[in-house]
């Protein structure tokens, strides 16, 4: 049982009274208990309130940020979708590149280490060091494989740019990431990596010569826009930015269908921030960009620019020149060219044209000056007032403006007589005019204060309308536009699409159209409106236009992408004729046919340079003033030369379309001696190419003599056998064949041949080349003409059958364009 309590006093103790600093230490027990109580309770409360904060009101917030914390999102970058051209050809293509880069900081083999007494930490660069790891490394990047190392040239500038930037690179020290080279490619990549790794190996360790230490060197996967073709069809691809965005052409225009959409994956990752393998990453595929298949086709293309380009250097072309080739009933270009142009996987380099921008930006300084100014910025003049060009300027900007221009679409000029095609046609399908309304013509002609003349001053007296197109008869035209009137003038003008874009597929088209309303249309501008020269428009315009006169009077949107298919091939969307409406009825546009090919003639008419015999071609030439530029050094204007041709005439299927803007031929401005030649040339070529319907006349009897062609420049050469229905070949020279002369022909001018031989051409030998006779014998005669033309070779056939005999023992070497007789039987 429980002792009972006892007084402490009854055992003995005696209890001391409690001192006024007990009391006080018990008040302050108390107190400090309170206060302890408090501070936690006002902690707890704290906390309470940061959890209430992170888990409830910035809960959401918190949660992302840890979950950007924890997870790793890793782009995947979608494949830009390819260019082809109408035949599947490659234009523009994406390929895998890499970026290789350098951490010095972390390299430890390129420097040595000193601590100082605070505690920081010196290095100091070991040049051979850095010497040998950059040597070996620039081999690596010029050798094209990552394994041809003995091929590069350490002697050249572009090894000792290359390994300067990889030195100067590896040499700062205090970087974590360094450049070393781009768009390389993936056996080079390889490579340098095998290299790293070997070298990192060796030097794990210290030896007797090398001290221990590593490289860091590593890569980053990017992709690059290849042109295989270079400078080619420039103006319509355009080309992509260092990012790969379209910043220009198709490119440009067709961005979101050709980039495609990229993809994500999302996965754990560690404490340094590296991925962990996890299967519960969530991915998201990229998916790849479209392809663009053209309505362009590269043989065209290629006959297009190859002859507006001699055009440009034969006639000192001033202010560039365009081509364009086009389906008149769809719309569809199969060549478009702007010439000189650039390169697009280069597009900032003009240094191949530098020449001839220079001398452009000053024969137009009203578009492309840059004049002096003084320390306040006002313009410097000379005695005349003139402001004064700064030759020192930096014109770069203008240069490359002028290189990426689609001349086709951003440019406006004054087309001249070809409008007078368009005139024909206001006035037919108006009724106020048949194809044989006559008007005089005196040779001037009076409208209010102005007084107008026809080119040379001539006066064609009474003319019908066929006569006054074939004469381009300025006149004749003044009085077609006033009985048109302006109203009715206006309502056409617009109706053929020249008060608006034209609708092509390509970006920069521009909508700064000048022209006169109707109300604005007085006697002079309507008097110079109807042949031309008042309106300003764009060449894709006036094509669109001829067109219409002649495709049956319906206006078509030109465009250049046929279709859009996916990574496999399959069609997403096909672009077809897109008829915007009709313009004129089907019987006016006979009618224009007639007159246009009249026009040519067979090569009588006064577009006759662009006849190619055996086709039915109907054309009109354009020589116009730039009224609107300043004069040229003789006084005179600046001309525009511009022929437009179309076949075949009956029912026309193509255009072809050739401008030349301020061309410098001594001997002549029109554009029937300058342009027209272009057409003809590129028809002579693109028709058969096509297969262009002939005019089904026989001429296979008919002997032709070949003209004295030594002395003439080569592509005005190639007109007159285009005319007498003679091919023609223009053999390949070392030097270049700018508006270079015929030296040597074969067969010899005189000779007399078959008609459609071949005329071989040279520029550069007085003798010709020789070729290898092939053994025809057995063949059929068609497949026999195809080996001997392969060959270099004509040849007649006589009887039918197989072929028993040739002319010529079979290994035997004649001179290229030798005619060779087959027997058959």
């Amino acid at each position: 049982m429980q002792e009972p309590f006892r007084n402490k006093k009854s055992r003995g103790y005696r209890l001391r009274p409690a001192t006024g600093r007990d009391r006080l230490d018990s008040r302050v027990r108390r107190i400090c208990s309170r206060l302890g109580i408090l501070a936690v309770v006002v902690a707890a409360a704290i906390v309470i309130r940061s959890l209430y904060n992170i888990q409830i009101i910035h809960g959401a917030e918190y949660r992302q940020y840890a979950a950007q914390q924890q997870l790793l999102d890793t782009t995947i970058k979608a494949t830009r979708g390819e260019i082809y051209d109408a035949s599947g050809i490659t234009l523009a293509s994406t390929s895998v590149v890499w970026t290789i880069w350098a951490d010095p900081s972390y390299s430890s083999i390129l420097y040595t280490s000193k601590t100082n007494d605070d505690d920081t930490v010196t290095k100091t660069l070991d040049p051979a060091m850095c010497a040998e790891v950059s040597r070996e490394l620039t081999l690596r990047l010029l050798s094209g494989d990552g394994e041809s190392m003995d091929s590069v040239d350490t002697s050249s500038a572009e090894y000792q740019q290359q390994y300067q930037t990889v030195y100067d690179a590896l040499s700062r020290l205090d970087s974590a990431y360094v450049t070393l080279a781009t768009k390389v490619n993936n056996a080079v990549k390889l490579s340098i990596e095998k290299y790293v790794t070997s070298f990192n190996k060796t030097h794990k360790k210290a030896t007797d010569t090398s001290r221990k230490g590593r490289i860091s060197v590593s890569s980053e996967k990017s992709f690059q826009r290849n042109y295989p073709y270079g400078a080619f069809a420039a103006a319509v691809l355009g080309f992509t930015d260092a990012d790969g965005v379209g910043t220009y052409g198709l490119e440009k225009s067709y961005q979101s269908t050709l980039a495609g959409v990229d993809g994500r994956t999302i996965t754990q990752r560690n404490a340094v921030g590296n991925a962990i393998a996890d299967a519960n990453a969530t991915t998201f595929a990229a998916k790849d960009g479209s392809n663009l298949v053209l309505s362009l086709d590269v043989n065209v293309q290629e006959i297009a620019e190859r002859y507006l380009n001699e055009a440009i250097a034969a006639n000192t072309v001033e202010n560039r020149g365009c081509a364009i080739v086009m389906n008149v009933k769809t719309g569809a270009i199969l060549a478009m060219a702007s010439k000189p142009d650039f390169d697009p996987n280069d597009p900032l380099n003009y240094t191949a044209n530098e020449a001839y921008l220079n001398e452009l930006v000053h024969a137009e300084p009203e578009l492309y000056g840059v004049y002096k100014k003084d320390a306040d910025g006002n313009y410097i003049t000379d005695e005349q007032g003139n402001k004064i060009l700064d030759e020192e300027a930096d014109y770069s900007g203008y240069y490359r403006d002028i290189l990426w221009k689609n001349k086709a679409i951003t440019e406006l000029y004054y087309p001249g007589s070809v409008f007078k095609v368009i005139t024909s046609a206001m006035g037919i399908d108006s009724g106020v005019a048949t194809m044989n309304t006559t008007f005089t013509c005196s040779g001037a002609y009076g409208v209010a204060k102005e007084t107008y003349h026809c080119a040379g001053r001539k006066a064609h007296g009474l003319l019908n309308m066929a006569e006054a197109l074939r004469k381009s008869c300025n006149i004749y035209y003044i009085q077609l536009g006033q009985r048109v009137g302006s109203q009715q003038f206006y309502n056409y003008f617009d109706a053929f699409g020249f008060t608006a874009r034209t609708g092509v597929d390509l970006p920069s088209e521009t909508n700064f159209m000048q022209y006169y309303r109707a109300d604005q249309l007085g006697e002079v501008q309507l008097a110079s409106s109807s042949f031309g020269q008042a309106m300003a428009i764009t060449p894709l315009q006036m094509c669109t236009a001829i067109a219409a006169t002649v495709n049956g009077g319906y206006l078509v949107t030109p465009h250049v992408v046929d279709k859009i298919t996916d990574a496999n091939g399959n069609v997403i969307q096909e672009i077809g004729a897109n008829v915007r409406r009709q313009v004129i009825s089907q019987s006016a546009s006979e009618v224009i046919r007639e007159m246009m090919e009249y026009e040519v003639g067979n090569g009588t008419g006064g577009g006759k340079n662009a006849y190619v015999s055996g086709y039915r071609i109907g054309g009109k030439s354009g020589t116009s003033e730039q009224l609107n530029m300043h004069r040229r050094a003789d006084g005179d204007y600046k001309k525009v030369a511009s022929f437009v041709a179309v076949l075949p005439a009956n029912d026309p299927e193509i255009l072809v379309y050739v401008m030349l803007d301020d061309p410098n031929n001594a001997r002549t401005d029109y554009s029937s001696i300058l342009a027209a030649p272009v057409a003809g040339n590129i028809i002579s070529e693109v028709a058969p190419y096509l297969g262009i319907a002939t005019d089904g006349e026989d001429r296979s009897g008919t002997i032709v003599t070949v003209p004295n062609l030594v002395g003439t420049e080569w592509s005005n050469a190639q007109v007159s056998l285009n005319i007498q229905g003679l091919k023609h070949q223009l053999q390949e020279s070392q030097s270049s064949q700018s508006a270079a002369p015929v030296t040597y022909q074969y067969p010899h001018a005189g000779a007399k041949v078959p008609y459609g031989t071949t005329i071989y051409l040279y520029t550069d030998t007085y003798e010709g080349s020789h070729t290898e006779v092939p053994d025809v014998t057995g063949k059929s005669p068609d497949f026999a003409r195809q080996m001997l033309s392969a060959a270099g070779l004509n040849c007649v056939v006589e009887g039918s059958g197989t072929v028993q005999a040739q002319s010529a023992e079979p290994g035997s070497s004649v001179q290229r364009g030798t005619i060779i007789t087959l027997t058959c039987g």
